[in-house]
């Protein structure tokens, strides 16, 4: 297959979800169409070139509020530290603007690697996951 045939592939077989403004909070991720039980296909899989560099929370606390307010709103973090992605905010995960609840209706796998329904999402639901299960110890 070339490369246009994959991405068309993709678009009309593979596209699952997009940004929206969310009741919850800010902007969430939206079904754009059915989304099957157990899928993990929602969002681009792991690049293993993608890094991620850990930040202290004293380090984050010292940024200038607005590189700050990104790093808290969407990285993930633990008791000690935030784990951001190395090239920063300049290319787009949608899988971060993942909204929490405590009733989720996906969950994480190989610690937000890929990401699976626990149930059929319908179109124009929200995809929703619980924080402290993204990252054990989180």
């Amino acid at each position: 297959m070339t490369t246009k045939e994959i991405l068309l592939q993709e678009l009309s077989q593979h596209t699952y979800v997009m940004l929206r403004p969310s009741n919850i909070a800010g902007i969430g991720v939206f079904a754009m169409r059915p989304i099957p039980k157990g899928c993990r296909d929602m969002f681009s899989q792991p690049n293993p070139q993608d890094l991620w560099i850990t930040l202290t929370k004293l380090e984050v606390e010292q940024l200038p509020g607005h590189a700050r307010e990104l790093v808290e709103n969407y990285c993930l973090f633990d008791a000690h530290q935030y784990y951001v992605p190395q090239q920063g905010f300049k290319s787009l995960d949608v899988s971060l603007f993942l909204n929490h609840s405590d009733a989720p209706n996906i969950v994480s796998v190989e610690e937000g690697n890929y990401f699976e329904t626990l149930r059929a999402i319908s179109p124009g639901e929200e995809l929703l996951i619980d924080y402290g299960t993204i990252v054990p110890g989180s």
